[in-house]
């Protein structure tokens, strides 16, 4: 028991009595030594039931750590699950990558395509007009060769269709004089023929092509004598010789001088429109055939189309 009337204010338990040893027999502890050792052994209880609960305790947290301690299938179980989910996840991501650039290429393909096709509609709708205008170009081309063949009954050589064009081949010999740009009187009468069935075609353009070739020319004559001298007042004088006047050096020139003598006979008499005419010379360089070089010396008028106005 604290003693109550130490003034330090510490409690201070009273000194123990120190047995004396003695032969007779031990007599029971005091009163104070008896409550000494009930409260050690309550002390030792208290000990031995913490100790306890800390067993169960600890026994406890074990049961409930165990899953935690020791491995358990179920975890390895959801790993693995989690894992193959991860994979499929990554296939499935693969394949919608895959899926998506392959839409896109099928996008990129359907839009070329689409182009392309846009491309061929606008060249068939093209080639639908070139080929309306070629077969209206055609017809009109039959219209002309058929005027044309009445105007010229037989007095043509020919008179075909290439393309848009009409081809009228005259010989020379029916128009011309022998080596000369002159015009015959027959050749004039075929001319206005020709001039009035071109004046009921106004949109067609008239190109006139002279052609000739190495025999269109006369053969050069023979030299000329020399200079026979003279008697005059006495003296011998010497009289030059006369010396023909060349207009055509060439046969070139001439298929030049011919076409324009077609030209000028259209313009000037039979009143066509100049707009309409042109003059070609081509000389002996555009044949038509090798064996028989009649059909190289000819007059050859074109009729084809106006180009339209420039703008």
């Amino acid at each position: 028991m604290a003693n109550s009337d130490s003034q330090s204010g510490i409690s201070v338990y009273p000194r123990l009595p120190v047995p004396q040893a003695r032969s007779e027999p031990r007599s029971p502890p005091p009163p104070q030594r008896q409550e000494l050792t009930g409260r050690a052994a309550r002390a030792d209880r208290r000990i031995i039931m913490m100790v306890a609960a800390a067993g169960v305790a600890g026994g406890t947290g074990a049961w409930f750590l165990q899953p935690a301690i020791s491995p358990d299938t179920r975890i390895s179980v959801a790993a693995r699950r989690a894992s193959d989910a991860e994979q499929v996840a990554s296939a499935q991501k693969d394949r919608a990558d895959a899926l998506e650039k392959s839409f896109e290429a099928a996008a990129k393909a359907k839009r070329d395509v689409e182009a392309r096709l846009a491309l061929a509609e606008v060249a068939e709708t093209e080639l639908a007009h070139k080929t309306a205008a070629e077969a209206t170009q055609h017809t009109l081309a039959e219209v002309v060769q058929g005027k044309l063949r009445v105007a010229t009954e037989a007095a043509a050589d020919s008179i075909t269709i290439e393309g848009a064009e009409v081809h009228l081949r005259i010989s020379d010999r029916v128009l011309f004089k022998p080596s000369d740009d002159a015009l015959t009187d027959r050749g004039k009468q075929v001319l206005t023929k020709v001039a009035a069935a071109l004046k009921e075609l106004p949109d067609q353009r008239v190109w006139v092509q002279g052609h000739t070739d190495e025999q269109s020319l006369v053969p050069p004559r023979a030299p000329a004598p020399p200079p026979m001298p003279v008697k005059k007042a006495g003296k011998l004088a010497q009289v030059a010789p006369v010396v023909p006047v060349v207009r055509f050096p060439t046969s070139w020139e001439l298929s030049a001088a011919r076409a324009l003598s077609v030209v000028h006979y259209f313009q000037e008499v039979a009143k066509l429109e100049p707009g309409r005419l042109a003059a070609l010379a081509f000389g002996p360089y555009a044949p038509v055939s090798k064996k028989d070089k009649a059909l190289n010396r000819r007059l050859e008028i074109v009729v084809a189309s106006r180009p339209p106005p420039a703008r």
